[in-house]
């Protein structure tokens, strides 16, 4: 999808949520912060809306994460084409990465609505690239009812070959019972995969949320 064609969807799917909660434009643009104009133009598929005013409309008029998901995976998400601007083509030959150890949090865990915690990934450095200026991107919305809420991406320290790396990402658990699952991927400053061809899901995440289980004890496993 064109990046025109992501912007027109999303704007089409924030005056839904508008005008289905029966909110004028004016009215809209005077709660959200930003002027009739440029809210006008957003719905219209002709700005990018801002982070502030898809957060607006996610819990002013009952997104459930709808936005952000379309927001994140067509507007921000991570890219797999070449960046000519900067010269750089991904993979870059000799990167590679695998997979150590769930330090915390192991997949299924149950554990109450809203419950916040941190779950930590260990990653080996087994290329011969250095990993610098790397991130951790979430794939699709990074929150909803039914999905937990983490940032959009976290900082990877600066890795060296033969080296392992422990990634945190701060979460909240789902508020609607039941098993959810969230994906990451490598990127770099500008939203690029570094794996385009590869680890298709990336590094995820399950968890279970039960109204009647108790917090569940997170010591490290590793």
């Amino acid at each position: 999808m064109s990046r025109e064609s992501a912007l027109e969807t999303l704007g089409e799917t924030m005056r839904h949520l508008r005008t289905a909660n029966d909110v004028t434009l004016t009215a809209a643009a005077r709660a959200a912060g930003v002027s009739k104009g440029h809210l006008s133009n957003v719905e219209r598929g002709r700005d990018t809306p801002g982070w502030n005013l898809i957060d607006f409309y996610e819990a002013a008029y009952g997104g459930d994460g709808h936005l952000w998901s379309a927001y994140v995976e067509t507007v921000t998400g991570p890219r797999r084409r070449r960046d000519s601007r900067h010269g750089t083509c991904y993979p870059i030959p000799g990167d590679e990465s695998s997979f150590v150890a769930d330090v915390t949090v192991p997949d299924g865990t149950v554990m109450p609505p809203g419950f916040k915690f941190e779950k930590v990934w260990r990653l080996r450095n087994t290329g011969t690239v250095p990993w610098t200026g790397r991130f951790l991107r979430r794939l699709g919305a990074p929150g909803g009812l039914g999905i937990p809420s983490s940032p959009v991406q976290v900082r990877i320290s600066d890795t060296h070959p033969g080296e392992t790396v422990d990634v945190i990402v701060p979460l909240k658990a789902h508020v609607l019972p039941g098993t959810a699952e969230a994906h990451w991927k490598m990127v770099d400053d500008r939203g690029y995969e570094y794996f385009p061809d590869r680890y298709f899901q990336g590094i995820f995440l399950t968890i279970v949320v039960d109204i009647r289980a108790p917090a569940p004890d997170l010591r490290r496993l590793a």
